[in-house]
């Protein structure tokens, strides 16, 4: 599982990214790297909070302190959905279409006069 998982940090999402980036005259390295970056900001923000969830519950609940395989395994399958939403997330904004603005009007032209015309 986690082969796959590498799969796609390392070459699926940065092919996707690139291939987006370059579609709309932006970089692709550096888009690559805010995917890259969202999918391991998100499995890492899942397990923090996660952790301290079940830690809250080993202090004040009395969890059993080795971990079971289960919550390990839930744990590891909601960091994974929340790194693809992420990704996802990151595709999105890269793909969305940016509003065209109007052009400014021109700025006001003043007569040149001089203050000691009179």
């Amino acid at each position: 599982m986690i082969v796959l998982e590498l799969y796609f940090l390392f070459y699926r999402l940065p092919k996707m990214m690139t291939r987006l980036a370059r579609e709309r005259g932006r970089s692709g390295w550096r888009w690559s790297l805010i995917g890259m970056g969202a999918w391991v900001g998100a499995e890492f923000g899942v397990l923090v909070g996660a952790g301290l969830f079940y830690g809250l519950g080993v202090e004040f609940l009395d969890w059993p302190l080795p971990i079971p395989q289960g919550v390990q395994a839930l744990t590891y399958l909601l960091s994974l959905i929340a790194a693809l939403l992420s990704a996802t997330l990151a595709s999105r904004i890269l793909t969305r279409k940016t509003k065209e603005l109007p052009v400014p009007p021109p700025p006001p032209e003043f007569p040149q006069e001089s203050p000691y015309a009179n």
